[in-house]
């Protein structure tokens, strides 16, 4: 019978493979939080209300991730006394925190698109656009 040993140095391997998406969800989450900041400091700054919904479409998104990345070391914990069936549920209150932030967004952006609709405003063509291409750069590396 021959006995399989596997070396320091694969287990290293086969933890850092574990641990991967991990660390893709926690890259995907700071890319998408950090960017959303700065959509709302740029929206405000060139005029955009597209933007601003921009913003708050991937707030929503990394809200999301890190309920994805916190909610994917917390569901692995074992069944108890008082969760029987596990932690595995807890992933559905990540989605409706998600709707919630994502549903009082979009009331807020109605708020401050109404008043455009009736009075609209000059906004800065050239920073969105530039702003555009960052977001398809940062959007490609975060997929």
């Amino acid at each position: 019978m021959e006995v399989f040993k596997i070396s320091k140095s694969e287990k290293q391997e086969n933890h850092s493979h574990q641990n991967q998406p991990n660390k893709n969800i926690k890259i995907a989450f700071f890319t998408n939080f950090i960017f959303s900041m700065i959509e709302f400091f740029f929206g405000s700054l060139f005029n955009s209300v597209s933007i601003m919904s921009d913003a708050v479409h991937d707030l929503g998104d990394s809200i999301s991730i890190g309920f994805a990345w916190f909610f994917q070391g917390y569901s692995e914990k074992q069944q108890d006394e008082q969760f029987t069936f596990g932690y595995n549920r807890f992933s559905l209150l990540g989605a409706l925190i998600t709707g919630v932030v994502l549903i009082g967004g979009s009331f807020f952006m109605i708020y401050r698109s109404i008043p455009r609709l009736i009075d609209p405003q000059p906004v800065n063509y050239s920073g969105m656009f530039w702003l555009s291409l960052v977001a398809i750069g940062l959007n490609g590396y975060a997929a």
